[in-house]
């Protein structure tokens, strides 16, 4: 479990979990229209399912 809170993917992945979850309760205002902002959130969940697929104990982690 140790390897896992040193994965830099792990805290990019938590980061934008909850970057996407502020930016979908408009805790966030980005100002710009509904479809940037889908697509901003999109990205973001994105870079969540990455971090929940890598396996920071492979040897080829990232």
């Amino acid at each position: 479990m140790q390897n896992r809170f040193k994965s830099k993917v792990l805290w990019v992945s938590i980061v934008s979990q909850i970057l996407a979850l502020l930016i979908a309760l408009d805790v966030i205002d980005l100002a710009v229209s509904d479809a940037i902002k889908a697509l901003v959130v999109s990205v973001c969940e994105l870079l969540v399912t990455f971090g929940i697929l890598n396996n920071p104990t492979t040897p080829e982690r990232l």
